[in-house]
């Protein structure tokens, strides 16, 4: 690579939200023409920006195009640029340039290598996140922490198998989980008698996904009064003396009762591949963590104006579509794209895999596809979804996408969603699907002579209630086919849609989950300011991420508590959900550094009690948790 793009932050412009620099040197030995300088940046540029050393020439999204004034770049040569006019300031280094290239006059592309985005001078630098090394205050090994431990005595590690072989297919399930999830550690638990401690399965009077376990020297009972606390009460087994083999400061109970049940039914993990996809085998080895975590849900974000990931036999070519983004494409390349962009998407059989996966340790997969916004992918590859005589970009999502919205008021619409909940309902057993609802702009639709004439017609006033008359048709759509809604805390707007048959997921702030129950939705907690797992870790501008909602430490993560002034009703508190969102989440150690230890608080948030919560046991659990 024989370009490099240093940039840096200028605050002190005179402009509301400062300017970047950029100096772009040519490392190699030879000249490079330079007909175009493109880069991706979630940090946004307006209508209006000025450039220096280059002229505006494109944007979509992320994307920005430029022509450099001059016209090639000569060995050891270093070029400045300067743009003015960014939608608003970057909070950190990651929120400058992802990727940047340039582009000779036949269209061939040479990629920069890419620096931090520097601060400005003064600019608080650290610290960076602080994940603490915690304090072990039981030798027993679970993570979610159990709601009744009377352990009497501890011994050595030893394996478990089940005294009976109708209980073999369990054992060995859990026994796979663990090898994927530590393929170096040593097994815990087998399916066939060994040397070590039966495990003697029975129904019992534990609580619904509850299971007590009941330790001796040379057996463990297990009770139980479902499948699912079965599936709960082996892993724990298995956890329990994965810590005793691996960690000295853990060890096998061999006298007492672990007895538990989760708090919420719903304990979900929310993870975007629409941004940035990735591949079938990353999402099994997510729902391996999800399961040893015991999760019950997975929310699976199938689709974004970025990218559509299902397959469709009823609209060929759709995915490889509008699943990929590149250069010449109807999708540019956004965030760390690079020139050649990236595609991806799943098989009907590569859906079923994951699907039967998590249903092995009783985990939930409830698809996404957001509707109405956040479609630019689907209106590039589906003719007839557009209204013609729409004004072009009379609006843009807060992401910078123009008129990427489904329109409610034409018949193709429905047609075409219709066939497409079919197949989505085909591939997926879950009860609820998901679909969307968010950041619909205010203006969106305002310049649509077919939306204005149907809100004339309906009686509607305004974005909002246009798209909560689109979402309450979805609504009949999924009632028709046995399955109800989930929707973002936005579909409860404009008069929101049927209480009956609904699961809105609280998003945009800590406050939304009372007022979604106030208006008597049943409501999943899952606030930008605590559960979103793309914020920011620290306060300092070395440390990674989106910064919206401010700043979410593993300890604010795992101290938030989520049923704090809460009314009575009439909705309810369903559970609580982490949310991975990947826009700048590139590589498997970037999203580890993200995602952990925070998945790990919240998987401690939906299933223990808050009374037995402990951040110092926590922190100390969570540094044994498996990861990407």
């Amino acid at each position: 690579m024989t370009l490099f793009l240093a940039q840096r932050y200028l605050n002190d412009t005179g402009t509301e939200h400062g300017a970047f620099e950029f100096r772009l040197m040519n490392t190699g030995t030879e000249p490079l023409a330079l007909a175009k300088l493109c880069y991706s940046s979630m940090t946004r540029i307006r209508d209006d920006v000025a450039v220096t050393g280059a002229k505006f020439q494109r944007k979509f999204a992320n994307h920005v195009e430029l022509t450099p004034d001059a016209k090639e770049i000569g060995a050891g040569e270093v070029l400045t640029f300067r743009i003015d006019g960014l939608t608003h300031p970057p909070k950190n280094r990651s929120q400058g340039v992802l990727a940047s290239w340039i582009e000779d006059a036949k269209g061939n592309a040479t990629s920069a290598a890419i620096g931090d985005l520097e601060a400005p001078a003064g600019t608080q630098l650290s610290p960076l996140k602080d994940w603490p090394d915690g304090k072990v205050t039981s030798q027993l090994g679970l993570l979610p922490w159990p709601n009744s431990v009377e352990v009497d005595s501890f011994g050595e590690a030893a394996v478990a198998y089940p005294a009976d072989e109708k209980d073999a297919a369990l054992f060995a399930s859990v026994a796979k989980l663990q090898r994927r999830l530590f393929p170096s550690a040593k097994a815990p638990v087998s399916a066939i008698p060994v040397v070590g401690v039966a495990v003697t399965v029975k129904q019992g009077d534990a609580p619904a996904q509850g299971y007590k376990l009941t330790f001796a020297t040379d057996e463990i009972t297990l009770e139980h009064s479902d499948d699912q606390g079965r599936i709960y009460g082996v892993i724990a087994i298995a956890q329990i003396l994965h810590h005793a083999y691996a960690d000295d400061r853990f060890a096998r109970p061999t006298s007492g009762t672990v007895e538990d049940a989760p708090r919420f039914d719903w304990r979900g993990a929310h993870l975007d591949v629409a941004r940035n996809f990735r591949g079938a085998d990353k999402v099994l080895r997510f729902v391996d963590i999800l399961a040893w975590h015991r999760f019950s849900h997975l929310h699976w974000h199938l689709t974004d104006d970025e990218g559509w990931r299902l397959p469709s036999r009823k609209f060929q070519g759709l995915a490889e579509h509008a699943a990929k983004r590149g250069r010449g494409n109807a999708l540019a390349p956004q965030y760390a794209d690079g020139p050649n962009g990236q595609q991806g998407d799943y098989s009907f059989d590569e859906v079923a895999e994951v699907v039967e996966r998590a249903a092995e340790f009783g985990i939930t997969v409830m698809p996404e596809i957001d509707i109405p916004g956040h479609v630019t992918a689907l209106l590039s590859a589906i003719p007839g979804l557009k209204d013609a005589d729409e004004t072009p970009d009379s609006y843009r999502s807060i992401q910078g996408y123009p008129n990427n919205a489904l329109n409610p008021a034409l018949p193709r619409t429905y047609e075409v969603l219709e066939q497409m909940l079919d197949e989505i309902c085909e591939m997926f057993p879950s009860p609820i699907i998901h679909v969307g609802g968010d950041e619909v702009d205010k203006k969106t639709w305002s310049q649509s002579p077919a939306a204005q004439e149907l809100a004339k017609r309906e009686g509607l006033s305004g974005t909002m209630e246009l798209q909560a008359y689109f979402m309450r048709k979805i609504h009949e759509m999924l009632k028709a086919r046995g399955r109800q809604l989930g929707g973002w805390d936005e579909c409860g707007e404009g008069g929101g849609v049927d209480r009956d048959g609904s699961l809105l997921f609280a998003w945009q702030k800590v406050e939304t989950t009372a007022a979604l129950m106030k208006e008597g939705y049943d409501v999943v907690a899952t606030p930008g300011q605590a559960y979103y797992l793309d914020m920011v870790q620290a306060d300092g501008w070395n440390e990674p991420g989106a910064a919206w909602a401010g700043v979410c430490t593993p300890a604010f993560c795992y101290d938030f508590e989520p049923s704090r002034g809460l009314p009575e009703g009439p909705g309810k508190l369903v559970g609580v959900q982490a949310g991975i969102w990947t826009e700048t989440i590139v590589g498997d150690r970037h999203f580890n550094h993200m995602v952990f230890p925070r998945l790990s608080a919240i998987a401690e948030a939906g299933w223990t009690q808050p009374d037995n919560k402990d951040r110092d046991r926590f922190f100390a659990l969570s540094h044994r948790m498996p990861q990407l």
